[in-house]
């Protein structure tokens, strides 16, 4: 699947999902589009490696 980005020189493109987490620890990347919205890289909250939102609350739901 390719996901819509803005590289940091602000140039539109697409990258690979298997290549999105990559690009985001090399610093490539100002944003992406996920689920409709774009996200900012250094702003918002993004998914660790394991696939889980990044949270530091309590967890509420039960295992």
């Amino acid at each position: 699947m390719k996901i819509p980005v803005l590289f940091i020189d602000a140039t539109p493109g697409v990258v690979g999902d298997n290549e999105l987490e990559s690009f985001i620890q090399k610093r490539r990347i100002l944003s992406f589009r996920r689920s409709g919205e774009w996200v900012r890289v250094a702003k918002d909250p993004l998914r660790g490696a394991s696939g889980k939102k990044a949270y530091g609350g309590k967890e509420r739901r039960k295992a």
